[in-house]
C-alpha cells in the first residue's frame, strides 16, 4: 500500500490557492468537465460591487437548505452584504433557469483561523433563505467526526474529485464551466514529509502530523489553483453517496509542481459545522 501512495505522490500534479488574498492558491486545469446537474451540491460564491454582480471569488458546498460550507480565506471583509451564493450554477456566461441566487444573512468566520499556518481555514455561509431542492440543487453529506490523528481514508480510484471553476492554467483565466479533478488523500507522514521538504513552495506552511488540514493530490497534468478555493474535495463511500472529507485551502506557488493541495479537515471541524448551524 505504502509503494502504491508513494507512486500516486510521484505522479500527481498540485494547487495553488484561489482567494482574494494574497495567498497561494488553487484552481483546475487538466481536469474534466463536467454536465449540468452532475454536483447539484456545488456553490458559487462572488462578491458584488454597487449592487451588480462583480467577480467570482471561490466555491462551496451546500450541506442543509439554509447553510453553505466553504473556507475563511475567501472572505477579505466580514461583511456579509459584499456576498452572493449561487445554486444551480454550471456555466458563467449562460444564464440558466436552474439557478438560484442568495444574499447572505450570517458569515461564520472560524475564530482560531491563522492567516499565516491557515489553520481552521473554514467558513459557514447562512442563505438568505431556504434553497429549493431539484436535480440541480441537493445537499451533499459530510464526514462523520474523527481526530486529527486518525488514519487516513483509503479509497479506489475514481471514488474521489474536487471540483470548481477556477483557473485552467497558470496565468490564465478562469473555466467558464464546472471541472472536476480526480483527488486523492494522502497519509499524514506523507504529507508532513512533503510538505516540509518543500516548505518555501508553500510559503513556510507545513502541515503536522495533528491539525484540522491533510493533503491530496492529482493525477500527472492536472491541478487546482486559483478561484477553485473553498471547493470541496468528496469521496463516494460505500452506500454510493459522496460526502465531503476536505474543504480546499492553499497550496504551492505557482501551482502545477508536482504537489499536493492543503484541504481543511471536514471530520476534524465536524462541531465546529453542528454547534455553528445550531446558531
Amino acid at each position: 500500500m505504502l509503494k502504491i501512495i508513494l507512486v500516486v505522490i510521484l505522479l500527481s500534479a498540485h494547487v495553488d490557492l484561489g482567494t482574494s488574498m494574497a495567498v497561494p492558491g488553487a484552481r483546475i486545469f487538466g481536469g474534466s468537465t463536467t454536465a449540468e446537474g452532475d454536483w447539484p451540491f456545488m456553490a458559487y460564491i462572488y462578491v458584488v460591487k454597487a449592487g451588480h454582480p462583480n467577480k467570482h471569488i471561490c466555491g462551496g458546498s451546500l450541506i442543509s437548505n439554509r447553510w453553505v460550507l466553504s473556507a475563511t480565506h475567501c472572505f477579505e471583509t466580514p461583511d456579509r452584504n459584499l456576498y452572493r451564493v449561487r445554486l444551480g450554477e454550471y456555466s458563467g456566461s449562460v444564464t440558466s433557469p436552474n439557478e438560484q441566487n442568495f444574499s447572505v444573512l450570517r458569515l461564520v468566520l472560524h475564530q482560531s483561523f491563522d492567516p499565516l499556518a491557515f489553520l481552521f481555514d473554514i467558513a459557514l455561509i447562512k442563505l438568505s433563505r431556504a434553497a429549493t431542492f431539484n436535480q440541480y440543487v441537493r445537499p451533499v453529506n459530510l464526514v462523520r467526526a474523527g481526530r486529527c490523528d486518525d488514519p487516513s481514508p483509503n479509497f479506489p480510484v475514481d471514488a474521489c474529485y474536487t471540483l470548481g471553476w477556477g483557473k485552467t492554467s497558470v496565468g490564465g483565466g478562469t473555466s467558464d464551466t464546472l471541472k472536476k479533478v480526480r483527488s486523492y488523500i494522502i497519509i499524514h507522514d506523507a504529507c508532513n514529509e512533503i510538505t516540509v521538504a518543500n516548505s518555501t513552495k508553500y510559503g513556510g506552511r507545513t502541515v503536522e502530523r495533528c491539525q484540522a488540514k491533510f493533503c491530496g493530490t492529482y493525477d500527472a497534468g492536472e491541478d487546482t489553483c486559483e478561484g477553485d478555493s473553498g471547493g470541496p474535495l468528496v469521496c463516494r463511500h460505500s452506500d454510493n453517496q459522496y460526502y465531503v472529507h476536505g474543504i480546499l485551502s492553499y497550496g504551492t506557488t505557482p501551482c502545477g509542481q508536482n504537489l499536493p493541495g492543503i484541504y481543511t479537515s471536514v471530520a476534524v471541524c465536524r462541531g465546529w459545522i453542528t454547534r455553528n448551524m445550531r446558531l
